[in-house]
């Protein structure tokens, strides 16, 4: 290996070490390039004195592969040996590996079945600024082991372009050392290219220009397979013999992923298309010009529907950095953004964190294991809340944990390293094995597989249909998962017969118990968690009334999803499975033609209704119920406020905004929507039309949001009225996102020498009428329009209103509303 920079740190890191024998945390930053991945695993393996095994995490399997072959090449030995890997379903090890490469949710494995984690010496989280779920997990739970357990633990933290400052504050006695790194020119272009429909020839065409133009390899980013897959057709038509085209993405094979990293035999150049699994890690050979996209797809939950979306967006600018920094890892080179420099300026620096956006229910199931509430334990970012509540209740709705606590089931399917939802199935199929027979159970395991793989095939779960739909690694991780899984249950054979895809709905319903969807019109299904999906008229469950969504996708701005993999269901068959599951409710809802809510008694699946009929008074509880999912689906600007309600409500919303009562509570939509408990939905236990629901004193509902000293507060920040010189109250108007505005006769104003203000801090404004109350002049500044204006209007309207006072000094007048007959004048 030849010198690389990370080298200048290493006296420094073997001194702390030497020095730090318990509790010892470092943090490293260096640039792409540097060796961080690569040569300092390799020195601490060399040259470290440290009493167990290194264990390296990699967010990606591609990365933990080809470092760990990599290193071992070093050494002259095959992997396995000195330096191994080991990811789900593959493992490359024996007793004598010193320095395993592991993908990152294999740490929380063992960290689960060994909490001491016995052996290990030191613990490297790589790339850790991907901030990937199980990395964050998998280092909470690490500090937790090195403080109450393993004080000899080493922790060390490496990332290219994360923000080092939190880093450092969640662990304040961690050394951090900061390795320059080899600083070869990069040349940046940018070139806005619009995503439109030509986009991908637009890009084709670039790529095939900018071939000609350079003389090296070309590395080009794009946001997924797909995209790849097109654009490698249009450029292997066109490009000359002396090119080779690679793709570089998770789902390729093996032996194809190596041939886009290795150099191109001679004679030949090369273009990479890769997706971000390019941008860390991998050293492409004779990479010199890039070519950014500026586009990745990334994974988002959303909570309304329970389902992760993948959506197409910018890179943030830390990932084009990335990008841009493989052009010059070993010699100059070029980088062309296709996307404006401003654009990527106003790009964040990092993505948001996975643990702020993803399906916690994993996480959940993990902390339950552990012993330990969320809060407990050190976060680089907390968990949000409402995602962590999600998690759970997924827990509690799949029968693996209450109260935050593992059940029987849930401790099993943690044991079997398995997704809730999936694991939830395999234990209910053997469960069934004695009642239906070990088909059940194969099948199941069929499912899992294929559910886990990681690259859903569309329309049909057939064993024979993925096994010609999945590609690649996926392919290959279904056939380890499976054999994996045949083995763990002990299951004579692994085929199944011709009709054994009779169980999945029945399976699936075990882990999609949210999904289980009923046909409310054609094409069109309601799912048991309350949202809606779309089934195409010539897909084959088109047909079913009862059917259960495995996978689904959604299309940009579209309401509800789109069917992409399920099964049908039999109805009938799981009640007679598992009659625990269905039972009577009383349900509301209301009904447009008599304006009232009705009460129904619904035969149900968990929440799903599958019947319903007419049924007696409801209860109070029925009728909150029922007044909860109407305003649900109608929003709270359905609700017939009154003119009173409207207006408390927007002035004290302005009042808030202008005066910062940050002690309020929230008077915003949102927040009356999620806190509908505490100020409406107890007062409409009686309540079943809209006539009543008028009756009720909405400004008294909304009002008791406030105690009664920030009532006092309002009424003394922004008063409904205000008293003008001539004594009389004249009404405030208040607007969102305006001044207030007061409408007052100009002579009320004599004597009045400035504008007056709302807690000396808000103007308000003057809405100055003539004295048969048409509007004059509009001011925040009264002294300037005394001053200035008022001479103008006086000579206009003294004619016109002889029979009033127009005093040539204003400021000292007498203010009135009478005329001067009135006054004795």
């Amino acid at each position: 290996m030849s010198t690389l920079p990370i080298e200048q740190i290493f006296p420094e890191l073997l001194s702390y070490l030497a020095e730090q024998p318990d509790e010892a945390q470092l943090i490293i930053g260096a640039p792409p390039g540097a060796g961080k991945s690569t040569a300092l695993p390799l020195m601490l393996l060399r040259q470290a004195k440290l009493d167990g095994q290194i264990v390296m995490l990699e967010p990606r399997r591609l990365a933990a592969r080809n470092i760990a072959s990599y290193l071992a090449s070093q050494l002259g030995e095959p992997v396995g040996k000195q330096v191994g890997y080991q990811m789900r379903g593959e493992t490359k090890a024996c007793a004598q590996t010193k320095l395993l490469i592991v993908t990152e949710g294999v740490l929380n494995r063992k960290l689960q079945s060994d909490p001491e984690l016995s052996g290990m010496a030191m613990l490297i989280f790589d790339e850790f600024h991907e901030r990937s779920l199980q990395a964050d997990l998998g280092l909470a739970l690490s500090l937790e082991v090195q403080q109450a357990y393993r004080p000899d633990l080493c922790l060390v933290l490496m990332s290219a372009t994360l923000d080092l400052e939190p880093l450092q504050a969640l662990l304040p006695q961690a050394k951090q050392l900061i390795s320059e790194g080899r600083s070869y020119p990069i040349e940046h272009h940018y070139h806005n290219l619009p995503r439109d429909r030509e986009w991908l020839d637009k890009l084709a065409q670039f790529c095939l220009q900018t071939c000609e133009r350079e003389s090296g390899n070309v590395l080009v980013f794009l946001p997924g397979a797909g995209e790849i897959r097109q654009l490698e057709q249009r450029l292997s038509e066109r490009l000359g013999r002396e090119f080779e085209v690679h793709p570089l993405y998770g789902q390729l094979k093996l032996e194809q992923q190596q041939a886009a990293i290795a150099p191109p035999p001679q004679g030949k150049r090369k273009i990479v298309l890769a997706t971000n699994v390019a941008e860390t890690s991998l050293t492409i050979e004779g990479i010199s010009c890039v070519i950014d996209s500026g586009l990745e797809r990334q994974a988002s939950f959303h909570p309304a529907s329970a389902t992760t979306r993948l959506q197409t967006r910018m890179v943030c600018r830390s990932s084009a950095i990335q990008r841009a920094g493989r052009a010059g890892r070993l010699q100059a080179g070029r980088c062309y953004h296709l996307y404006s420099e401003e654009a990527l300026n106003h790009r964040p620096f990092a993505s948001e964190a996975e643990i702020l956006r993803s399906d916690l229910s994993d996480l959940c199931l993990n902390l339950a294991q552990w012993g330990a509430q969320a809060s407990e334990l050190s976060w680089l970012d907390v968990p949000p809340k409402a995602l962590l509540a999600q998690g759970y209740a997924l827990l509690e709705m799949l029968g693996l944990a209450k109260d935050k606590q593992l059940t029987k089931l849930g401790q099993q399917v943690s044991e079997l390293g398995m997704s809730p939802r999936i694991g939830a199935m395999l234990l209910q199929a053997r469960s069934w094995q004695e009642r239906l027979g070990e088909e059940v159970l194969a099948r199941a395991c069929e499912l899992a597989a294929l559910l886990e793989s990681g690259a859903l095939p569309r329309d049909a779960l057939s064993p024979e249909h993925a096994q010609r739909a999945l590609q690649g690694a996926a392919r290959q991780r279904y056939s380890q998962l499976l054999e994996r899984l045949t083995r763990r249950f002990k299951l004579a054979k692994r085929v199944t017969s011709a009709d054994a895809d009779k169980w999945d709905g029945l399976l699936l319903a075990q882990a999609f118990p949210d999904r289980i969807a009923t046909k409310r019109s054609q094409g069109a299904y309601t799912l048991a968690a309350g949202f809606g999906v779309s089934v195409d008229g010539q897909h084959r469950l088109a047909r079913e009334h009862y059917i259960v969504v495995a996978n689904l996708f959604w299309r940009e701005g579209q309401a509800q999803g789109q069917l992409a993999l399920g099964a049908a269901l039999d109805i009938t068959e799981l009640e007679r499975l598992q009659p625990e599951r269905f039972s009577w409710q009383q349900r509301c809802q209301w009904s447009s033609e008599s304006h009232r809510i009705q009460a129904l008694r619904c035969w149900c699946l968990g929440d799903l209704i599958l019947k319903q009929e007419v049924a007696a008074q409801p209860s109070g509880e029925a009728l909150i119920e029922g007044w909860r999912e109407v305003l649900a689906q109608k929003g709270l600007a359905w609700l017939p406020l009154n003119e009173a309600a409207q207006a408390w409500l927007v002035r004290a919303r302005c009042a808030e905004q202008w005066f910062e009562r940050n002690d309020w509570p929230g008077l915003d939509q949102q927040s009356l929507f999620e806190e509908l408990d505490e100020w409406l939905l107890p007062y409409l236990d009686s309540c079943r039309s809209w006539g009543q629901l008028q009756k009720l004193d909405w400004q008294a509902l909304l009002s008791q949001r406030l105690s009664w000293e920030q009532q006092q507060q309002l009424a003394s920040l922004a008063p409904t009225h205000y008293q003008a010189p001539s004594g009389r109250k004249v009404a405030i108007r208040y607007s969102e996102g305006q001044a207030p505005v007061m409408a007052v006769k100009l002579q009320e104003m004599f004597g009045e020498p400035g504008s007056p203000m709302l807690g000396n801090k808000v103007k308000l404004t003057l809405e100055l009428l003539s004295p048969a109350g048409r509007p004059l002049q509009l001011t925040q500044d009264l002294a300037s329009f005394w001053q200035n204006a008022y001479q103008e209007v006086k000579k206009e309207m003294k004619g016109r209103y002889p029979k009033h006072p127009w005093p040539d000094d204003p400021t000292t007048a007498v203010a009135t509303r009478k005329t001067k007959r009135m006054l004795g004048q």
